[in-house]
């Protein structure tokens, strides 16, 4: 009987052991997508800020050329302003294109990552739950079925009878009649 109690604890050490082999793999290929979606981010951060220091040129040279068209035109202050406004609608757009997809993939990546953590978290809460039933297995009590094949030996049956009355082996019938040195 120790023999079952010993399978049944290394089957569950497997079975632990898999799970935290399957949750590994998992969190490592999370890990790997968030690396991807990091460094593609960190090169948008890039792309943004280089588009900022050439937007911030373009209207320093905008606004040089403005102060030199000033004397000549009144209007021309206006019209810089409104390219102004225009080119910065457009960069907007062009990140908002470029960024928000990838914002919203990662996104996307954070709620799977917490959705298997929180999965991870309910099988290893029922597998605790699961294991601390184990350490309750008592061993089977046999007197009570011994002392009934003792008691069908002693009113003279067989122990082929013996066996197919109470539905188990005729080794197993021999074996408690020894025991108890009846035969």
């Amino acid at each position: 009987m120790m023999s079952i109690d010993l399978l049944i604890m290394i089957s569950l050490a497997l079975l632990i052991l898999a799970g935290l082999a399957w949750g590994w793999m998992t969190i490592q290929g999370l890990q790997n997508k968030l690396s991807n979606h990091t460094k593609s981010f960190d090169k948008l951060m890039q792309i943004n800020y280089q588009l900022n220091k050439e937007l911030s040129e373009l209207k320093k040279e905008l606004n040089s050329v403005a102060m030199m068209t000033a004397g000549s035109r009144s209007g021309a202050a206006f019209s810089l302003e409104e390219i102004s406004r225009r080119i910065d609608a457009r960069i907007n757009e062009a990140l908002a294109s470029r960024v928000m997809p990838m914002l919203e993939s990662l996104r996307r990546l954070e709620s799977s990552v917490d959705d298997f953590t929180n999965e991870h978290e309910e099988r290893m809460l029922d597998l605790e739950e699961r294991t601390k039933s184990i350490g309750k297995i008592t061993p089977p009590s046999f007197s009570a079925e011994e002392d009934k094949i003792e008691n069908l030996f002693n009113a003279g049956k067989s122990a082929e009878e013996i066996a197919r009355d109470m539905h188990i082996t005729v080794g197993k019938v021999n074996m408690v009649l020894r025991l108890r040195k009846l035969i």
